[in-house]
C-alpha cells in the first residue's frame, strides 16, 4: 500500500463540497486517500452547512461496495446526508460540526 498525496494532516484529510440537492451532498474520494494509512478521518465542509466527519475505517468498510468511477480510481459519487446522519440512505458514524 502506497500512500497518497493527499494532504492528511493529524489523521484528517478535507474536502469542500458545493453541490447541494433536497439536503443531500454529493462527492466522492480518490481511492488512495481512502487507502493512506494516515487517513484517520474524512471531513467534509460543506457549503453553508455543516462539516461532516467520518470514520475512515467507516468509509473504507462503506465506499468499497459502491460505484467508482475516473477509471477505477475514485470511490463515488455518494450522497451524505447530515440530517439523518447516512451515506446513500445508509446510517454511518458522522459529527457533525456547525
Amino acid at each position: 500500500m502506497t500512500m497518497s498525496r493527499a494532504k492528511i494532516v493529524k489523521g484528517k484529510w478535507s474536502r469542500n463540497v458545493p453541490w447541494e440537492k433536497d439536503g443531500k451532498w454529493r462527492t466522492d474520494i480518490f481511492k488512495s486517500v481512502l487507502d493512506d494509512p494516515r487517513l484517520e478521518i474524512a471531513e467534509f465542509i460543506l457549503k453553508d452547512g455543516p462539516t461532516v466527519q467520518i470514520p475512515a475505517q467507516e468509509l473504507r468498510n462503506f465506499l468499497i461496495r459502491g460505484a467508482d468511477h475516473y477509471s477505477e480510481q475514485i470511490w463515488g459519487p455518494f450522497n451524505i446526508d447530515p440530517r439523518s446522519k447516512q451515506i446513500n440512505d445508509i446510517s454511518v458514524t458522522m459529527i457533525l460540526i456547525s
